[in-house]
């Protein structure tokens, strides 16, 4: 019987796996939205400090990422969130997510904030479930936005 468990861990944001599965997302969401499907994310974005690209993983092969990026002092970003088609419902979004938010309490932000859209309710009621809850549109003018925000309980940073 093959592993179940997903890694998920911050990866170099430039590896082949990497780029593929944000080529993967982009094409998914230009389908969904139109335009280029980047929703205006740079791989520079994940190459300053306090952020981080992470790729989920199942028996070694790359299922799924994210990435976080600072907005400001307390403030997180979560981005980049894609899960190929054949893993979804395995776990592999929430274990993103879970790295992403022991990254950004590692980091010492006090919140994770994040955007969707309306035509991913599986994404918006995964977020929900994970915690994380509505705000206002913190980035961009498209009105169609959901904008979500989790708070983080801050632990000794020993990590």
């Amino acid at each position: 019987m093959s592993s179940t468990i997903v890694l998920a861990a911050a990866e170099d944001v430039r590896s082949e796996d990497s780029v593929q599965l944000m080529k993967e997302l982009s094409e998914e969401l230009g389908l969904l939205y139109g335009g280029d499907g980047t929703a205006g994310f740079q791989l520079s974005d994940v190459e300053v400090p306090r952020s981080a690209f992470i790729v989920a993983r199942l028996d070694g092969y790359p299922v799924g990422c994210g990435a976080i990026r600072p907005l400001d002092e307390n403030s997180v970003e979560v981005k980049r969130m894609y899960t190929r088609s054949d893993y979804r419902r395995k776990g592999v979004a929430q274990a993103i997510l879970a790295e992403a938010e022991r990254l950004a309490n590692h980091f010492a932000y006090r919140n994770l904030k994040l955007q969707t859209g309306p035509l991913q309710p599986e994404a918006a009621a995964l977020y929900e479930r994970m915690g994380y809850y509505r705000i206002p549109i913190f980035h961009g003018d498209w009105d169609q936005v959901l904008a979500y925000q989790k708070d983080l309980v801050q632990q000794p940073a020993s990590l």
